[in-house]
């Protein structure tokens, strides 16, 4: 079951595009991550959601109900709740910003007292609820935002850039209560950020934003099979190599780029990118039988010390790889510039788009 879709959504501010042919479909419990660089178009995308703008064509589905621009929409507004980035404190204390979404609703005085304390004691925030909430700092601020939010109970959550402006313990104690919405509520969220380490941990399925959505899958699909070349820049992934592709027997695809030959076990022709991931690729100090078809050698041209990880980067027939191997086999090698090695690598290692 979807709890929010959207169709064809685009939203221009005069004559400029912000948000264009959004396609998007959003399983009630989960926890979806938009992911992408500043100014693409994420916080916008919220606030259409979150009905406080309308946007210049497209549907927004919450629920099976089509959201129109001439109802009264405020049942399903308060179905939702969102957070922004820089919350703002209503003025009184913690207490009685948390009680607003509650008094407004008509809720009576036992049970908002209830419903507050369950939700400050969540965010372990029990301890200021006589605070001034213009006293807080940041961290406090953001955690007292999501109580004001949560202490409704919303089917769909709207969490923008949540962490950007915190300090680590803040972060980490926003990051801890959001995996336990979705353990315990079972809270849809969706989540905006340009941290993709977050957007990986966080989230069940990331969408790749930029005006438009590029990719949107689990983590690990997005992050390892990149659909483009714009994700696969973004998302840092590393040995993309330009070639021509043509199928083989047993399932096999031959990609030629210059002088390196390339096999894929995934079925495309024609002009094609080739990425491989650092941590996939072998390294050995001279020709060894071995199951990988895929045997490339070249030199090293820079070593990066990243602790327990070294990073290589290696040069075959004008290409550039990046290698990561443990300082362990770094050393056991005794790898140093200008060093020839081979590269091993799988065909199921190889991942192809157009």
């Amino acid at each position: 079951m979807y709890l929010l879709e959207i169709e064809n959504l685009n939203k221009k501010y005069g004559s400029k595009t912000i948000l264009e042919d959004i396609n998007l479909k959003v399983k009630t419990g989960i926890n979806l991550g938009l992911i992408g660089p500043t100014g693409c178009g994420k916080t916008t995308l919220l606030r259409l959601i979150d009905l406080l703008e309308t946007p210049s064509s497209g549907k927004i589905i919450f629920d099976g109900h089509e959201i129109s621009k001439k109802k009264r929409n405020l049942h399903i507004r308060r179905r939702m709740g969102m957070v922004f980035q820089k919350p703002l404190a209503f003025k009184g204390t913690v207490y009685d910003n948390v009680a607003y979404g509650l008094n407004i609703r008509g809720y009576d005085k036992e049970y908002i007292q209830n419903k507050v304390y369950q939700n400050l004691e969540l965010l372990g925030m029990e301890d200021y609820a006589h605070q001034n909430a213009s006293s807080l700092s940041g961290g406090e601020s953001q955690r007292m935002a999501l109580a004001r939010v949560l202490v409704t109970e919303p089917d769909l959550v709207l969490l923008d850039e949540p962490t950007s402006n915190l300090d680590p313990l803040s972060r980490e104690k926003i990051e801890s209560l959001i995996l336990q919405l979705k353990k315990e509520r079972d809270t849809t969220i969706i989540m905006t950020t340009h941290d993709l380490v977050q957007g990986q941990r966080l989230s069940d399925e990331i969408a790749i934003l930029n005006q438009k959505i590029f990719q949107i899958g689990k983590p690990e699909d997005v992050f390892r099979k990149p659909k483009n070349q714009f994700v696969a820049d973004f998302v840092g992934v590393k040995n993309v190599i330009k070639g021509h592709a043509r199928k083989e027997p047993q399932g096999l695809t031959l990609i030629k780029s210059g002088n390196i030959d390339i096999y894929s076990s995934e079925q495309i022709e024609g002009e094609v990118f080739v990425s491989i991931r650092p941590e996939d690729i072998t390294l050995s100090c001279n020709k060894v039988k071995t199951s990988s078809l895929n045997e490339i050698k070249g030199k090293v041209v820079e070593i990066i010390d990243e602790g327990a990880l070294i990073h290589l980067k290696i040069e075959a027939e004008k290409e550039l790889f990046t290698v990561y191997m443990t300082r362990k086999s770094f050393l056991d090698m005794k790898i140093n510039i200008g060093s020839e090695l081979w590269m091993e690598f799988k065909a199921t290692a190889v991942h192809l788009f157009q």
